[in-house]
């Protein structure tokens, strides 16, 4: 491991190291937090109250509007659709059920309102038991609280369709999450994922990054690195994207910022130089055991 340099926790009770492995290029935070650390980043002020590690009312309508939109754009850009509608005219020619899909670290589940609203049989899984119960409670929601590597409540061999919103950085051991992934999928399944990018704009804002939140991110990929930690789990990548300036959405900002970010977000898409990528993976028809990655 190579030191890049260190950063405090929002409460500025403890530093982390941020670290990139010289082997592979991947960006760690370390030491790894413990459970109660990371318990009290995800507590209710994270979805309620707007910091650099957090959300201004994750709960709100337009809060919620701007997160499916971008899941929205990512969705067409990496070929959901098409997937989409393959899968539904196998069904109604078999005569069996809809899709099955399962996103993991969904929150208040609006992405599993949205596909539930297009005819899946949408479930969801979530740690965080303030967050889910938005979902379960007000939304109705199949959401199941539990630890997605850890509970025994998911088939193996039996989802078509497995996405992860910006929550593989926030994951202690991505390799077991996706090869765990790989084992629910059916073959030919599909899984979606975004997360945040170690790339040029990363390096250029070095701790100062819109994404270098500590200790919540453990993470921190490269477009080619995730694109080879996923083939070691069993998975061939479909199709990526690149996008995002790292000039945020924010409210009251001024005609020249909006301007900027206008220029901006299409750039770097264009670039394919953005600080977040989106995936789509999939799992081969003939299964091949995906390798045991050290940790």
């Amino acid at each position: 491991m190579r030191q890049l340099f260190s950063k405090s926790s929002a409460s500025g009770e403890k530093q982390y190291l941020i670290c990139r492995c010289v082997a592979c290029g991947t960006v760690q935070t370390l030491p790894r937090p413990s459970l109660q650390e990371l318990e009290k980043c995800y507590g209710e002020n994270y979805f309620q109250k707007r910091t650099e590690r957090g959300y201004d009312n994750y709960y709100s309508d337009a809060l919620k509007r701007q997160i499916q939109r971008v899941y929205r754009l990512n969705l067409k850009d990496i070929g959901f659709f098409s997937y989409e509608q393959k899968l539904f005219e196998q069904s109604q020619k078999s005569g069996d059920l809809a899709p099955l899909s399962l996103d993991v670290g969904c929150a208040a589940g609006y992405f599993v309102e949205y596909l539930k609203e297009r005819g899946w049989r949408a479930r969801g899984i979530e740690i965080s038991k303030h967050a889910a119960s938005y979902g379960l409670e007000k939304l109705k929601l199949d959401i199941l609280v539990d630890d997605f590597l850890a509970t025994g409540k998911l088939k193996k061999n039996s989802f078509d369709l497995i996405t992860f919103w910006a929550s593989l950085e926030h994951m202690s051991d991505p390799g077991a999450v996706l090869r765990r992934s790989w084992e629910l999928l059916k073959p030919g399944g599909q899984m979606f994922l975004s997360t945040c990018r170690y790339g040029i704009l990363a390096r250029a804002r070095g701790k100062k990054w819109r994404y270098m939140n500590v200790p919540e991110h453990l993470f921190f990929f490269s477009l080619q690195g995730l694109k080879n930690f996923a083939s070691k789990c069993g998975f061939c990548t479909v199709k990526t994207i690149s996008y995002g300036s790292g000039l945020t959405a924010r409210k009251g900002s001024s005609f020249l910022y909006k301007i900027s970010k206008r220029i901006a977000d299409p750039f770097v898409k264009f670039l394919n130089q953005g600080d977040m990528m989106a995936f789509c993976m999939q799992k081969g028809y003939e299964e091949k055991i995906p390798h045991t990655l050290s940790r």
